[in-house]
Formats: C-alpha cells, sequence, structure tokens
C-alpha cells in the first residue's frame, strides 16, 4: 500500500474513531491557509466537475450539507471558504468566497446541491 492510500485510511478511522467518541459535526478540509495578505485564516474546498447547464444558468456549486458546514466555520470562527473549481476535461478554473457567493443568484437542485451562477466566480484559466 502506498503512502496515499494510508492516508485516506488513516482518514477513515479517524473520522470513524471521532463518530464513536459522539463527535458528528466533522468537516474535511482540503485545504487550509493564512493569508499574508490580511493575516487571515480561510479554508479551500476543491471540485472537479463539469459545469450545471441552463436553465436557470451555467453555473457550478457545492452539497447543501458542505455548505452548511463552511457557514458554521465562518459564523463561529470568522474562517471563510474558497470554493475552488476545475472544470473537467479543460483548463478552467473557477473560484470564489462561499460569503459572496451566497449573496448571489443561485438555485437549490432536487439532489441538494446548491449550484451559483458561474458569473459569479472568478475565472482564471491553468
Amino acid at each position: 500500500m502506498g503512502i496515499e492510500k494510508e492516508g485516506i485510511l488513516a482518514e477513515k478511522k479517524a473520522r470513524l474513531w471521532l463518530k464513536k467518541k459522539g463527535i458528528n459535526n466533522l468537516q474535511q478540509i482540503d485545504w487550509f491557509f493564512k493569508s499574508d495578505k490580511n493575516n487571515k485564516y480561510y479554508c479551500v474546498e476543491s471540485k472537479s466537475r463539469e459545469l450545471f447547464e441552463p436553465p436557470p444558468f451555467l453555473g457550478t456549486g457545492l452539497d447543501i450539507n458542505q455548505l452548511k458546514l463552511r457557514q458554521q466555520l465562518l459564523k463561529n470562527l470568522g474562517i471563510d471558504t474558497i470554493l475552488l473549481i476545475f472544470e473537467k476535461n479543460t483548463n478552467n478554473v473557477y473560484w470564489q468566497f462561499l460569503s459572496i457567493l451566497e449573496k448571489s443568484e443561485y438555485i437549490d437542485t432536487k439532489n441538494r446541491i446548491r449550484i451559483y451562477n458561474i458569473k459569479s466566480f472568478i475565472y482564471e484559466s491553468l
């Protein structure tokens, strides 16, 4: 077993261990950093996916359960989340702070995914 698979296995074991201890409000954050520009901490939620097709608009988003957990980080600790999307089969990268996305245009799908209008994201190319 390689080091990556061992790490994934350890993370699964840690989740089960924490749940057994009665800890249920778990968040697995992809990245966490402190900005040199403003001395604030941020977490990053990264996704690789195809864009949501209209109607009503071209967009992308986040599972609502994950969103609620990230909103708790902002409310309780002042830690905002950057939603970082790598569009599949392209060099397109879209990102934005969840606090800004929540003030923008969005829809919730029947699968409990919050889709934000792609116009609300900052676009970059790899």
